[in-house]
């Protein structure tokens, strides 16, 4: 017997959430609203603690880490790749679990390039 799905549930798909070491889910809001940019030094994130409660995090990435990305990678890393998403996420994951609370005023801003940064960055591929 052969089973129809509607196109409404078909082309809805989860989200992947990032669960901190400390119960705090992470999930992207861009890939809940696409109206959301996914690129860019901005990116915004749902947050949900360990009791549930959810709230909107922005997490803006400065224009010092941008700028050192850029020329350790020789321009591979554009302002348009999907490695500024990943960094916004892992630092917001980061802080999370370090004070184990969220940002104040519900805003990360990224100043600082971690060990590990660099490294993702060195690995990194080119986007499409």
């Amino acid at each position: 017997m052969r089973q129809v799905i509607p196109d409404c549930l078909a082309k809805r798909v989860s989200p992947i959430e990032y669960v901190t070491e400390n119960g705090f889910g992470i999930i992207r809001l861009c890939e809940i609203d696409k109206s959301i940019p996914a690129v860019g030094a901005t990116h915004e994130f749902l947050v949900r603690d360990p009791n549930g409660y959810e709230l909107h995090i922005t997490v803006q990435i400065s224009s010092n880490p941008i700028a050192e990305i850029d020329r350790r990678s020789r321009g591979r890393i554009s302002h348009v790749s999907s490695y500024w998403l990943s960094l916004a996420e892992r630092h917001l994951a980061t802080y999370l679990w370090e004070n184990d609370d969220y940002p104040p005023g519900a805003r990360l801003e990224v100043d600082d390039l971690s060990p590990d940064d660099i490294d993702l960055a060195r690995r990194w591929d080119r986007d499409p």
